[in-house]
C-alpha cells in the first residue's frame, strides 16, 4: 500500500505509514490463530547448537502458550516451578511497550498512538500458585497508588494449569549510587518505610532485598526492581516477619550511607558536627535494631520528620553587620567583604537567606585589592544567579549536598576570575576567602587560605574553618604550639589561595544554627590582633552586629593594626 503523503510503500493492511506515520486508508486487521502464534514460539526459541548423532528431526520446544499471547523463553519443568521467569509477548500490539496503548489492531507493526515499533519483546514474569499467591501476584492488593508505584508495573495476569502468571513491565532504571548523603538516604528510607506501612496493613511482608534491587524512577523517587519475595503472613508470624522487614530496611540505609571508617583527629568543627549528628539517621538505625522503633508506622514517621527537618530549614532572622579598615601599618586596604541578607514573608511563611564573604588579597598595591574584589564579586554573582533568584521566584526544598556543591562552585568561580585577571596583567595576584551561605537555620561554610569563620554560641567562640597556612601545618605536625602562630615570623605564609595555577582544594563545613548564635567571618588582620577570647567578649557585650563589627576592628587597631582588617558578623534570632 502506497502512502498518499510521502509515497512510501507499506505492507498490505498497514494502519500507518512506516516512514511518515500518517494513517493509511482501507486498513483491515489480519486474522490470527494459535497455530500462527505457536510458529513464533518455535522461530524465537533458542534451539540447541548441535543435535545428538543420527537425529535429524528438529526438536520441538516444550513451551506453553499462555493466554494466547505469552510464551516462556525456555522450557519449563513439570510441574510448573514457583518463582521468576522470562516470557515473550507474541502479540505485542495488545499493549504498546512504549506508551501502554491498547488501541492497536491485531498484527499492527507500529503503535497508532506513539509510533513505537510493536515487536516481540521479553518481559520479567512470576509464577505462583493461584490459590496461594506470592511475589508480584500480591501487588494488585495494594489500594494505595503511591505504594503500588514503588513496585514493578503489572502488565497482565493470567492462569496456567492452576498457577498464576504475573507479567511485569521491563524496568530499565538507573541504579542507586552509593554512598548517599544523609538527606537523600532519609528520603529513600521514608519512602520504603511507607511502603512497609501499606504492605503490613494488608498482612504482606516485603521480604529480603538489597541495595542492588533499588532503582531510581525519577528525581527524588526510588522503587524496587522486583517484588519476588512478597508473601502473605498469618497472625502467628506477623510480628517476626514485619520485624525482619524493618531490619532489612536498616541494613539498606546503613549501606547507602556507608563511609569508610578511618582514624581521624576531631577538631572543634568536626566535634560540633558529631554533636549535631547525634539525632540523625544513625540514631534511627540503632532504635530499629533495639526495638525502640517497633513498627513500620513509627519508623516512617521518624524518618519523614528527620527528612523534613533537613529540607525545610527553620526560618531564623539574620541580622548582619560589617566593617573593614586599612589598619595602622599598611598604606592601602587589600581586604574585601560582601554581605547580602534576604527575608521574604508571605502568607505567614518566612524565608531567610544570606550570603557573607570575606577575602584577603595578595600581590601588592593595585593587585591584592583587585584580586579580593574580583573574588567576592564572582562568588556572589554565581550564588545570586543559581540560587537566590530561584528562592525569590518560589519556595524550594533545601538540600545540603546541593548547597555544598553550589558554594564550592562559587569559590572556584572566584578562583577562575582571579586567574584570568592575573594572566591579563602578568602578575601573581591571589586571595584568601571564607564565605557562608545561610538558609534559615542551616549554614554551609567554605574556606581557602587563612581567613576564618567562627561560630559564637552560649558565650563561646568556636573556630569552624581551618587555616591553610604554614604555621597551622606546623601545629598539626606537632612542631609548634597553637598560641605561637600569632608571633611566628612566617605566620602570613598561606599554603592555599585563590588564583594559584592549580585548582585549590576547598574546605566545606555544614552547621545547624539556632536562635542566639552568631557567625563571625574575618581576615587574619582581625584574629591575629585580638585573639579569640577578646572577640568573644566583644560579641557577647554588644548585641548590635554593626556596632560589634566596628568594635572588633577598633580592638584590632588598638592591638597594633598590623594588617588590613575585614569583619562580617551575622546574628541569628527568631
Amino acid at each position: 500500500m502506497r502512502c498518499s503523503i510521502c509515497g512510501a510503500e507499506n505492507r498490505a493492511q498497514a494502519r500507518c505509514c512506516a516512514i511518515c506515520g500518517r494513517p493509511l486508508p482501507g486498513r483491515q486487521p489480519l486474522p490470527i490463530s494459535e497455530g500462527w502464534l505457536r510458529s513464533l514460539i518455535t522461530d524465537t526459541c533458542e534451539q540447541p547448537e548441535l543435535l545428538p548423532a543420527g537425529e535429524e528431526k528438529a526438536m520441538e520446544p516444550n513451551l506453553p502458550l499462555i493466554a494466547n499471547r505469552f510464551a516462556p523463553t525456555y522450557p519449563l519443568a513439570d510441574p510448573l516451578p514457583v518463582g521468576p521467569l522470562e516470557v515473550r509477548d507474541l502479540a505485542p500490539w495488545q499493549r504498546c511497550w512504549a506508551c501502554g496503548s491498547t488501541a492497536n489492531e491485531a498484527q499492527e507493526s507500529y503503535c497508532i498512538d506513539c509510533g513505537a515499533a510493536l515487536e516481540v519483546r521479553s518481559y520479567p514474569a512470576f509464577l505462583s500458585p493461584r490459590d496461594a499467591p506470592l511475589g508480584p501476584a500480591l501487588i494488585e492488593r495494594l489500594a494505595d497508588p503511591l505504594a503500588r508505584a514503588l513496585l514493578p508495573d503489572v502488565i497482565e495476569e493470567c492462569d496456567l494449569n492452576g498457577m498464576r502468571l504475573t507479567v511485569l513491565a521491563d524496568n530499565d532504571m538507573p541504579s542507586v549510587t552509593e554512598p548517599l548523603d544523609e538527606t537523600t538516604a532519609l528520603t529513600i528510607g521514608a519512602i520504603l518505610a511507607q511502603l512497609l506501612v501499606n504492605l503490613h496493613g494488608i498482612g504482606v511482608s516485603l521480604g529480603k532485598y538489597t541495595v542492588d534491587d533499588l532503582g531510581i524512577s525519577g528525581p527524588g523517587q526510588v522503587c524496587l526492581r522486583h517484588a519476588n519475595y512478597l508473601r502473605l503472613v498469618d497472625d502467628g508470624e506477623r510480628e517476626s516477619a514485619f520485624r525482619a522487614d524493618l531490619m532489612t530496611l536498616a541494613e539498606i540505609l546503613e549501606r547507602l550511607t556507608a563511609i569508610p571508617r578511618t582514624t581521624q583527629r576531631l577538631d572543634e568543627a568536626a566535634a560540633l558536627a558529631a554533636e549535631e549528628a547525634a539525632d540523625g539517621l544513625g540514631t534511627v538505625l540503632r532504635q530499629i535494631r533495639t526495638g525502640e522503633l517497633a513498627d513500620a508506622q513509627a519508623v516512617a514517621h521518624r524518618l519523614s520528620s528527620l527528612r523534613d527537618e533537613r529540607t525545610h530549614p527553620t526560618p531564623l532572622l539574620q541580622l548582619a553587620g560589617s566593617y573593614t579598615d586599612v589598619g595602622r601599618v599598611r598604606d592601602h586596604n587589600e581586604d574585601s567583604l560582601f554581605k547580602m541578607t534576604i527575608c521574604l514573608e508571605n502568607n505567614g511563611q518566612r524565608q531567610s537567606c544570606g550570603v557573607y564573604i570575606v577575602a584577603d588579597g595578595m600581590g601588592g598595591h593595585a593587585a591584592g585589592e583587585v584580586a579580593s574584589g574580583m573574588a567576592v564579586r564572582a562568588a556572589a554573582r554565581l550564588i545570586m544567579d543559581e540560587y537566590l533568584q530561584q528562592i525569590i521566584a518560589g519556595p524550594r526544598l533545601y538540600h545540603e549536598t546541593d548547597m555544598r556543591a553550589l558554594i564550592r562552585k562559587a569559590v572556584l568561580a572566584a578562583h577562575e576570575a582571579i586567574q584570568r585577571e592575573s594572566r591579563a596583567q602578568s602578575n601573581d595576584m591571589g586571595s584568601t576567602m571564607t564565605m557562608a551561605l545561610v538558609v534559615g537555620d542551616r549554614a554551609v561554610i567554605a574556606n581557602v587560605g587563612d581567613s576564618r569563620t567562627y561560630l559564637f554560641r552560649d558565650g563561646q567562640l568556636r573556630r569552624i574553618s581551618k587555616d591553610h597556612s604554614l604555621v597551622m601545618r606546623l601545629v598539626e605536625l606537632g612542631h609548634l604550639r597553637e598560641e605561637d602562630i600569632y608571633t611566628h615570623p612566617q605566620r602570613n605564609a598561606v599554603l592555599r589561595s585563590l588564583g594559584d595555577r592549580a585548582e585549590p582544594e576547598v574546605d566545606l563545613f555544614s552547621l545547624r544554627l539556632k536562635a542566639g548564635d552568631a557567625l563571625l567571618l574575618c581576615s587574619d588582620g582581625q584574629w591575629e590582633m585580638t585573639r579569640d577570647p577578646v572577640m568573644a567578649r566583644i560579641i557577647a557585650e554588644e548585641p548590635d552586629p554593626q556596632r560589634a563589627s566596628a568594635a572588633l576592628v577598633a580592638a584590632a587597631n588598638q592591638a597594633g593594626g598590623e594588617d588590613n582588617i575585614a569583619v562580617v558578623l551575622v546574628r541569628l534570632t527568631i
